[in-house]
């Protein structure tokens, strides 16, 4: 299970279909989530990562007819500080690892030109090398020993997969063969697997790997339109790949094999994370127009968490799920025991996005003025 994750947004579609067992949670007393706030004179904040010692990192954003970023860091207190940027108006905190060291972008002057950055734990920003004759690029994670990857331009304008060595050096990872576009979205914490997506020459996107060589792996060549969502610790990915025009879940192996997760044939789901057991949680329409969260266990085989309308959105070692249900933030432990996180007073809207190791859970709620603020909700 990853820290950080991706987004996606995927076609409503479904038919009815047979749940199977539900585990039997019992809903708890609700608690409060704690609102992480904003940087001055902004409205709006989210959380896009967060470390072992319940550190995030994000952006806070104005009220303004276009969003603009303004990278954002929170200590495990909750207390929010602005992360500096390279001189333009925008940037974004994308990923942050054990010794808070934070990555993603920032502009560089008010044409928007944008270099992939790093933070280090007092806020120093230092901009990452382009690849050579490129002007673009934006970095999405870290390792505890400094890896990181990410995606910049190359001089023939193509989106390349990029890392960058802890010594600074910036490595062009490629993509597929006659492919314009290539991501690395993820880093397993040895360094030495990256994965993300990458487009063929007839523009369809795979679920891609490169090894510490640099060596790119199409795991998806006979399913086009495949997303991955989440990699865990050793490598295993988690996604979705399209069958009859359908998103279907997917777990690709370490040794690269595709293993098709349990899932009604004419209705579209998909996972969304995996923890280091292989355990994957996300869910999808198992009933027309309602999306249901799910786990899978390594076996592949699904119980359903709700028949409410709900999505499970990260999952850590233990097995515990959190995501929301009936539009509220929720989490579900590893015997399907369910608890309602609640929302920011006045606010009708809440999801946990993120669970850390040490159990500090992260997401969004708007509040009373219909302002979406990162929250977080304290271990226990």
């Amino acid at each position: 299970m990853t820290l950080k994750r991706s987004r996606r947004v995927l076609a409503l579609a479904g038919s009815l279909a047979v749940l199977p067992l539900m585990l039997p949670g019992v809903a708890v007393a609700a608690t409060a989530p704690i609102d992480l706030g904003t940087l001055p004179g902004d409205q709006y904040s989210e959380v896009n990562a967060v470390n072992e010692d319940g550190v995030m990192v994000g952006s806070s954003t104005p009220l303004e007819t276009q969003i603009k970023y303004h990278a954002a860091k929170w200590d495990a207190l909750g207390r929010i500080s602005a992360l500096p940027g390279l001189g333009g108006e925008q940037s974004k905190a994308t990923d942050v690892n054990r010794g808070g060291v934070a990555v993603g972008w920032a502009h560089k002057d008010a044409d928007w030109n944008q270099a992939a950055v790093k933070w280090a734990p007092d806020g120093t920003v230092t901009a990452l090398p382009y690849l050579p004759g490129g002007d673009y690029a934006t970095a999405n994670a870290i390792t505890d020993g400094g890896v990181i990857v990410g995606a910049g331009r190359a001089a023939d304008g193509t989106m390349h997969a990029v890392r960058w060595n802890p010594d600074g050096k910036v490595v062009d990872l490629g993509g597929l063969p006659g492919g314009t576009y290539a991501n690395a979205e993820w880093i397993t914490p040895d360094g030495r697997t990256v994965a993300g997506m990458a487009s063929d020459a007839a523009g369809k996107n795979h679920v891609v790997r490169w090894d510490l060589a640099g060596v790119i792996t199409d795991l998806s060549p006979g399913n086009p339109y495949s997303t991955p969502e989440d990699m865990n610790d050793f490598g295993v990915i988690v996604g979705s790949a399209e069958v009859n025009g359908n998103p279907k879940p997917v777990r690709w192996e370490r040794d690269g094999r595709m293993t098709w997760l349990d899932w009604p044939e004419r209705d579209p789901g998909w996972a969304r994370a995996v923890n280091n057991a292989g355990v994957a949680a996300g869910g999808g329409y198992l009933v027309f127009g309602t999306e249901s969260p799910v786990k899978w266990n390594r076996a592949g085989t699904r119980t359903t968490l709700s028949t409410a309308r709900g999505l499970g959105y990260d999952i850590d070692r233990l097995g515990t799920v959190v995501g929301l249900e009936n539009n509220i933030a929720t989490k579900w432990d590893a015997a399907g025991t369910r608890t309602v996180l609640g929302a920011l007073p006045g606010g009708s809207y809440s999801v946990a996005t993120h669970i850390a190791p040490n159990g500090t859970i992260v997401g969004l709620s708007d509040n009373e003025n219909g302002r979406t603020h990162a929250v977080y909700w304290l271990a226990g």
